[in-house]
């Protein structure tokens, strides 16, 4: 039995035998700012602990303002081997206001008074260069009943360019497999699974326009095959044949850039009861 809702935001940690699979639309947008970093030569312990012990704070401040809906700092795993970035913070909004650094100034006064603005900027700018920045809009999530985030220690992040595609990527993503994403979730194999559109950059500055999060709970899970089997446990009303295409048109609807495997390392949001942000 499944609930199906429209709505929208991210996803959760493993949870009991429902799921529920939320679109872009009844709460309206949700705004993802991706920041890759890379720590200063020699000071990879510093740059984590300065994000940990300087900025967490600063985040709580801003969750409790109602500016982000959650933070959440990952160290990069396994990815391509000239990858230029080692950490990933994501700040996830639903306002787009708020995206440039709302009330920061105000909120660093706040939280240490008896620091200058100025002199924490010239600490964090010394510990990491800012290799990349992204805006991401939430297209869909799919989580476990009820839960309303999602969440786990380990991602695999897929990267898709749908240019040149047969169009029906989305389709593709949120109806096709989004099913077959809730019988592993079912099967706690997934904690959960999001889909975002990249906004900025635009034009040829894009290397990849759409992306996909698997979140799992341990490095185990990410051993289980996702295929024919579980679509036709996921779509049992669907013949081999008719399943088979459906495989056939996802690839033609989109190439894969990368994927990259990322580890979780803080976080700032409200749990609701589980491992997870909202």
């Amino acid at each position: 039995m499944l609930r199906i809702i429209h709505g929208l935001l991210m996803l959760v940690i493993f949870s009991p035998i429902f799921t529920q699979q939320v679109f872009a639309g009844d709460g309206g947008p949700l705004f993802v700012k991706i920041d890759y970093f890379k720590a200063a030569p020699g000071g990879t312990g510093d740059y984590v602990n300065l994000e940990r012990e300087i900025w967490k704070p600063l985040h709580e401040e801003r969750y409790s303002r109602g500016i982000i809906k959650s933070w959440n700092f990952y160290q990069v795993m396994a990815g391509e081997p000239d990858v230029p970035y080692q950490f990933i913070a994501v700040n996830v909004f639903d306002d787009y206001d708020m995206i440039d650094y709302f009330d920061l100034e105000d909120i660093m006064e706040t939280v240490y008074p008896d620091k200058k603005p100025e002199d924490l900027m010239k600490q964090t700018h010394a510990s990491r260069e800012v290799v990349r920045t992204e805006i991401w809009q939430v297209d869909g999530k799919i989580i476990p009943d009820e839960a309303t985030v999602v969440s786990g220690n380990y991602l695999t992040v897929n990267y898709f360019d749908s240019r040149g595609g047969s169009g029906e990527h989305m389709e593709m993503e949120l109806d096709f497999w989004g099913p077959i994403h809730e019988t592993r979730i079912d099967k706690d194999i997934l904690n959960s699974w999001t889909m975002y559109t990249l906004l900025y950059p635009g034009g040829d500055a894009r290397i990849y326009t759409y992306s996909t999060i698997d979140y799992y709970e341990s490095l185990g899970d990410m051993r289980e095959p996702v295929g024919v089997g579980l679509a036709q446990v996921a779509h049992a009303g669907l013949s081999d044949e008719e399943i088979d295409d459906f495989f056939n048109r996802t690839g033609a609807s989109r190439s894969l850039f990368k994927t990259e495997l990322w580890k979780r390392l803080d976080f700032v949001g409200d749990q609701s009861g589980y491992l997870g942000n909202n």
